[in-house]
């Protein structure tokens, strides 16, 4: 999906909802999983979300990563400060592509 590269690379969190029937579409894709509309714009997001899951991680960097739940859609990221708790509320401060044009999302504890 073209788009969502797109404006993840100009560090903007975007995701395709299907103009037909308002589905949020994610894992992106050019085709609505709920009525297989290929009418879809891009739409911005709350940045705000909730923790649901965290573990550290030792490979390559130390990182703190964690499943988020944004605006009723999962994503694994990087959770940068605060206090680590099921449930709490964070916050999307940073995302884009990194060198090698995988996708990348920063939270931080609300």
């Amino acid at each position: 999906m073209k788009e969502f590269f797109d404006f993840l690379s100009r560090g903007k969190f975007r995701i395709p909802i299907c103009n037909n029937c308002d589905s949020k579409i994610w894992p992106p894709s050019n085709t609505c999983k709920n009525c297989y509309s290929k009418k879809i714009r891009m739409s911005k997001l709350d940045p705000r979300g909730r923790l649901i899951e965290y573990s550290e991680s030792f490979i390559d960097k130390n990182k703190n990563l964690g499943l988020v739940e944004i605006s009723g859609i999962r994503i694994i990221a990087i959770i940068n400060e605060g206090n680590m708790n099921h449930g709490n509320l964070v916050k999307l401060t940073r995302c884009g592509l990194d060198n090698n044009n995988s996708p990348y999302y920063e939270f931080s504890c609300a």
